[in-house]
């Protein structure tokens, strides 16, 4: 009978999925990096289920505007729907999104 060492079995394809999910964080941070505030934060209100047009009560912009956001966004992160920018989104930690001013209160 043959002995299989679980150590190596177990960390080589380990560290392949690993740095493939870093790579892929990496590369989406990258893109999120080329977000504007504004879209920026009509991500994170997709990402909190928001719809358009909550959205573009909350950012005091039309829904046409919210549209053409999410059109750029979907665009920049290389996706073809909104639920699939929300879960490239969801990939990256909230401490490691790009930094955008809170929306002043009027």
């Amino acid at each position: 009978s043959r002995v299989i060492n679980s150590a190596d079995s177990a960390s080589a394809p380990d560290v392949d999925l690993e740095s493939a999910a870093d790579a892929e964080s990496a590369e989406l941070m990258t893109r999120l990096t080329t977000l504007t505030p504004q879209q920026v934060r009509v991500l994170m209100m997709l990402s909190e289920g928001l719809l358009n047009k909550q959205i573009a009560y909350e950012l005091s912009v039309s829904e046409a505007t919210v549209k053409a956001h999410v059109s750029a966004i979907l665009q920049k992160l290389g996706v073809e729907s909104r639920t699939q920018a929300v879960i490239a989104a969801a990939k990256i930690e909230v401490g490691q999104w790009p930094q955008v001013q809170p929306l002043e209160q009027q």
